[in-house]
């Protein structure tokens, strides 16, 4: 094989191409703390931070639901806690009324205070958590309850629905973070305003006492309501933790994928100078020499 000056220079000018293309890949991961910069540069390497992007995004997805949930319980909570309060002032006061000694016009005034705890019981059940009403079932938009007050027995009627809200947790969870209205505070408003009745209208003692199961089962009621959304918050809880520590892992992979060893980096990078160096003095002694310069 016939080697010419033409050739060598050649296959200079591809060696000393490839070093600066190495020492330009070197640069731009140093300075972008990146591995690579384009799909091309390293497309399995790319398609797994596609996919750790894919789930981390899902992640926080799932971080926001639970954010949703936590302050949707912890707002039913706190009217069911609100709401025992109220149930159990009506009921020491409905004790307090059946007294034989009371008479007619020290029931009503009872009554009055009976009427004030029935209205806020009102006012629990229509609790909001930003302009969503809780417990108007997915009609979250509608009061849940308007007093009717018809004279046979009604004196609230249920605006929302019976449908749930629920929120997807993860992958495998989705949970019904509201409680049903109706089922909630109907009878416990009817049951107040029965008793605010009875004393308004002057019954007798035993008969305001009668009103008594109607209080226990509510605070029963309430009780084990408030148990299943401890619950409940438990649960999201727990899920969070899951959550936070799988963030970190996917971030961690990610990281390990994607991003340069920086002193790795700079050790390759002074190597490759040294290399394009080399090139270039080995480079310069090729192209001064000629058959010129031997004839001289």
């Amino acid at each position: 094989m016939r080697v010419t000056n033409s050739m060598m220079v050649r296959n200079m000018l591809d060696h000393l191409q490839n070093n600066l293309g190495d020492l330009n890949n070197l640069n731009e991961q140093l300075s972008s703390g990146k591995l690579f910069q384009m799909p091309s540069d390293a497309p399995i390497k790319v398609a797994d931070s596609m996919n750790y992007k894919a789930q981390l995004n899902r992640n926080n997805q799932f971080q926001r639901n639970l954010d949703q949930a936590e302050n949707w319980l912890n707002t039913t909570e706190s009217a069911l806690k609100s709401g025992t309060k109220v149930i159990q002032r009506a009921r020491e006061l409905t004790i307090y009324a059946a007294n034989d000694s009371m008479t007619s016009d020290d029931r009503k005034m009872v009554a009055k205070e009976m009427k004030q705890l029935r209205d806020e019981l009102i006012d629990i059940s229509n609790a909001k958590l930003g302009d969503s009403y809780i417990f108007s079932g997915q009609k979250t938009g509608e009061k849940p309850f308007e007093v009717v007050d018809n004279g046979i027995g009604d004196y609230v009627q249920y605006q929302g629905d019976k449908n749930g809200v629920k929120r997807r947790l993860n992958e495998n969870v989705e949970m019904q973070v509201n409680l049903d209205g109706d089922e909630v505070f109907k009878k416990e408003i009817e049951a107040l305003n029965k008793i605010y009745d009875d004393l308004d209208s002057g019954k007798s003692g035993e008969e305001i006492g009668d009103n008594l199961n109607a209080m226990d089962t509510a605070i029963n009621n309430y009780a084990e309501l408030r148990s299943e959304v401890g619950g409940k918050l438990q649960r999201t809880g727990n899920i969070i933790n899951r959550l936070e520590a799988n963030e970190v892992h996917l971030r961690d992979l990610k990281s390990k994928n994607e991003d340069a060893d920086l002193a790795e980096v700079i050790t390759e990078l002074k190597m490759e100078e040294t290399v394009y160096r080399a090139s270039l003095a080995s480079g310069s002694r090729i192209m001064q020499q000629s058959l010129v310069d031997f004839i001289r």
